[in-house]
Formats: structure tokens, C-alpha cells, sequence
């Protein structure tokens, strides 16, 4: 084996590392607040920390910490929806409806790269109920 084909090899193994997610924000707003959540769960140092208010603050909460079971299921659905992110693309983009219901999805990698995206056309229905489900646990222990 040369040298060259070693290199190349060693450096697709590292292309193909999967980055790991150290933060996800999604929040979805609209004008009647019936619809309007926003969650937010990041890695501090070996801790998980979880803040959430939804339901028309019905449920409000900051700082929580998670489990890690509980993160590594959150970072899976955000991984799933990653998919759907890369391939948004906006039918009308100079268009404004005052009534739409705005989805934003925000996920930061351990490497500090992120990608964020601002839909009017969808939502992520998987990482919503992920998220939703998170704060009916963890809004019993506040």
C-alpha cells in the first residue's frame, strides 16, 4: 500500500464521521399563539440543558437538565430532519403572509459549524413532537 492510498483512505474515514450535534433551536411562531412553541436544548460541558415554552406559556421552563438518553433521542430526530433542512427551498421567497406560521430550526455541530433555516411552507413534524414530548416529561419535575 503506498503512502498515497493510505492518506486517502484515512481521510474518507474522516469525511464520513458523522459531526455531533451539540445544540438544536426550533421555535414555529404565528400570529394567533394557539401555534407559537419554541424549544431549545444544548451540551454544557457533560451536562444537557433543556428550555421550553409552549402551549401558550402554559408550559415555560429554563435550564432543565435532561438525561442523556434523552438528548440522544432529540439529536436523532433533529438528524432525520437534517435531511428535509438541506433540501428546503422556499417556493415564494420575497413573499410575505402576515398569517403564516414561520418555522425556524437552528443546529449547531461540535465542530461550531450550524445550519439555519426559517420555513413558511412546513414544519418538522418528528423533531415537534420529539421537543413537545421532552417538556411533558421534564415540566413534572419543575
Amino acid at each position: 500500500m503506498t503512502l498515497w492510498s493510505l492518506f486517502h483512505n484515512i481521510s474518507k474515514r474522516k469525511m464520513r464521521v458523522k459531526k455531533e450535534i451539540v445544540s438544536v433551536n426550533y421555535s414555529k411562531n404565528h400570529s394567533n399563539f394557539d401555534y407559537c412553541c419554541s424549544f431549545y436544548v444544548r451540551k454544557k460541558c457533560v451536562n444537557f440543558l433543556f428550555d421550553a415554552i409552549c402551549k401558550c406559556g402554559y408550559i415555560a421552563f429554563e435550564n432543565v437538565l435532561i438525561d442523556e438518553t434523552d438528548m440522544r433521542l432529540l439529536c436523532d430526530a433533529a438528524e432525520d430532519a437534517l435531511e428535509i433542512l438541506k433540501k428546503y427551498n422556499p417556493k415564494n421567497k420575497g413573499l410575505i403572509v402576515d398569517d403564516a406560521t414561520v418555522t425556524i430550526v437552528e443546529i449547531i455541530f461540535s465542530d461550531k459549524n450550524s445550519i439555519s433555516v426559517s420555513m413558511t411552507e412546513q414544519t418538522l413534524d418528528s423533531l415537534e413532537k420529539a421537543f413537545f414530548a421532552l417538556a411533558e416529561k421534564y415540566y413534572k419535575d419543575v
